[in-house]
């Protein structure tokens, strides 16, 4: 392992980016980051703050916008001291079929929902950085089915959800 590479002592990345006086932030999506169970807490108590409102999630179609909005935010406050920002984008999770006008969702929602997404993480990348630079990690946590072998959703074991698209 060369110099240049980043080491800590602490059991996660989080921890470990404390280590070196990074703030760690979460703006929450999905409920698993609301704090309203037990298990929505695991996320967030990982993170020196978390940020989770109704207006983040899914079902709200400008749910994006309003993460960026915060988001934007939350590193305006923290221009003093290094911040690892955690955003768990939403509108491509279930419900996304308001985006194309339907109730069902799709394949095409799912590429609707991930277009407007975009538009509102593209506005969030030019803010971060127009005044300093920002490494930024754009990734997926899982795939969803859309009737493949009769399964439809996210929380099932099957290959179409297991794995993690990646657009080639």
């Amino acid at each position: 392992m060369g110099p240049e590479t980043f080491v800590f002592d602490a059991p996660n990345l989080l921890a470990g980016l404390g280590q070196h006086g990074y703030r760690t932030a979460c703006i929450g999506g999905a409920t698993y980051s609301s704090r309203e169970t037990p298990l929505g807490s695991v996320l967030p108590d990982m993170f020196d703050e978390d940020h989770w409102r109704p207006a983040f999630c899914s079902p709200e179609a400008d749910s994006t916008r309003h993460q960026v909005d915060h988001a934007l935010t939350v590193a305006d406050q923290h221009t003093r001291r290094p911040l690892f920002l955690f955003i768990n984008v939403s509108a491509t999770h279930v419900p996304h079929g308001h985006y194309t006008g339907d109730s069902t969702d799709t394949h095409t929602s799912q590429r609707a929902a991930l277009a407007y997404a975009d538009s509102h993480l593209a506005r969030l990348i030019t803010e971060l950085t127009r005044t300093e630079p920002w490494l930024v990690i754009l990734c997926a946590d899982h795939g969803d089915a859309f009737g493949e072998n009769g399964y439809h959703g996210r929380g099932i074991a099957h290959p179409k959800v297991i794995n993690v698209p990646y657009p080639g």
